[in-house]
């Protein structure tokens, strides 16, 4: 089976927001670099309290993915959902030919901190039918794995102890192990929140050959892929799909936790689009027309209203 290196790595700079003390961000995946994450457009780390936030805007043309990891989220679109979500908790929506929302924090005394990722979506879907789905804590499985010390198994047999629990990792979309994520799809996405709780437990993770991938670390400090990349909180990783064609061949990716706490990852891979892009401010086609349309088709309020 193939093996994951790892092709790319930098350090997310947290910066305040010009002109306010509520908001700050990090670019985990920098816009306009898509040819190197393909099918991810950017993807930012965010913090803010109220009255931060992002009030009502529009969409059209891809999907955002938001994980909440700390504070209470709202969100509100023009297809009439409405949900607060919170920590371990997800929205994926597809803005498809067009939407209106908002994501505020809930209330005024809580602090939001989140990872938002755009998520490209093929020419022949772009305006589809906006949709979202509400992923909740309570419909994301978790897979566990015990420790795999031999000496600590044979111990476990002769005094009739549970094994002990290595790593957790929670499927939020594709599959690991026998375990199948919540989230439909319309690009194939493997999208994992990964804790390894033992400290030098590698976990070795099937990835897709021809999937580009990428690992945000949001907790402790490890090594990855099979140059034994070492990183740690704050930093990104890319690796580069290791087929170019429509091949099922798998390739492993190998996670060591280095430290004595527990390392936390959130890992995305994505079979490419290969298309052109073209993005303005929050809408994403194929070529400078769709974003003129699109803007035609806003100003014209053909984005329903809240």
């Amino acid at each position: 089976m193939l093996r994951r290196k790892i092709s790319t790595t930098y350090t997310v700079t947290k910066q305040t927001r010009r002109g306010t003390l509520s908001m700050a961000n990090g670019m985990i995946l920098p816009p306009n670099k898509w040819e190197l994450h393909d099918p991810f457009l950017m993807c930012a780390e965010d913090w803010f309290r109220h009255p931060g936030g992002f009030d009502l805007h529009p969409h059209r043309g891809f999907e955002t993915v938001t994980i909440v990891f700390d504070g209470l989220l709202r969100h509100q679109d023009s297809k009439g959902n409405s949900s607060i979500i919170g920590p371990s908790m997800l929205q994926w929506t597809t803005t498809g030919r067009g939407l209106l929302h908002k994501e505020v924090p809930a209330d005024k005394e809580t602090n939001v901190h989140l990872m938002q990722l755009w998520l490209n979506l093929p020419r022949e879907q772009k305006l589809i039918e906006a949709s979202y789905q509400d992923l909740t804590k309570d419909i994301i499985p978790t897979r566990e794995i015990k420790s795999s010390n031999k000496a600590e198994s044979s111990k476990v047999q002769q005094t009739g102890e549970e094994e002990e629990l290595a790593a957790k990792i929670r499927v939020i979309s594709g599959t690991s192990g026998n375990i199948k994520g919540p989230a439909k799809n319309i690009v194939p996405v493997k999208a994992l929140d990964i804790s390894i709780l033992e400290p030098n437990f590698t976990l070795e993770e099937p990835i897709p050959a021809n999937y580009n991938m990428f690992i945000y670390i949001l907790e402790g400090n490890g090594s990855f892929g099979d140059d034994n990349t070492k990183l740690q909180s704050g930093n990104v990783l890319i690796s580069s799909p290791l087929r170019n064609d429509d091949c099922n061949e798998e390739s492993v990716l190998k996670i060591t936790n280095e430290g004595v706490n527990v390392l936390r990852v959130i890992l995305f891979a994505g079979k490419p689009i290969r298309e052109p892009v073209v993005q303005h401010g929050p809408f994403v086609g194929n070529e400078w027309d769709d974003i003129i349309r699109a803007q035609k088709d806003f100003y014209l309020g053909k984005f329903a209203e809240l």
